[in-house]
């Protein structure tokens, strides 16, 4: 990642945080914006070799982890609240669409788990 986009990361856990603590309730809308962003470009990225400045793409599973590490700057109470829910649906939709890459027979729809 650039200096750029270390700091808009950056950013973006801060604000995570300090909504969690204020208003828990508020951090679901927050948190689900960001489930929904990090879904599409995991569709985006999936397959794709090359920026077309020549940059790589960082595998579509550094999402999960991102995420996972966003929720535990939360605090623990956010973390085991959201953390297995954003597990499942990041690592299906990761592995749903790399086996649209490779053979989908790897990764059948009804394992696909929808957000509940």
């Amino acid at each position: 990642m650039g200096k750029a986009a270390d700091q808009r990361r950056n950013k973006r856990m801060k604000y995570l945080a300090k909504v969690a603590k204020e208003n828990p309730e508020s951090f679901e809308n927050e948190w689900e914006k960001r489930l929904s962003s990090w879904i599409e470009l995991i569709q985006r990225d999936a397959g794709r070799l090359k920026y077309k400045k020549g940059k790589s793409i960082p595998p579509v599973f550094d999402r999960v982890d991102e995420a996972m590490f966003i929720l535990r700057t939360c605090g623990d109470g956010i973390f085991r609240k959201y953390a297995k829910k954003t597990y499942d649906l990041l690592t299906n939709e990761c592995c749903r669409q790399f086996s649209c890459q490779v053979d989908k027979r790897l990764f059948r729809l009804n394992n696909y788990k929808k957000m509940i």
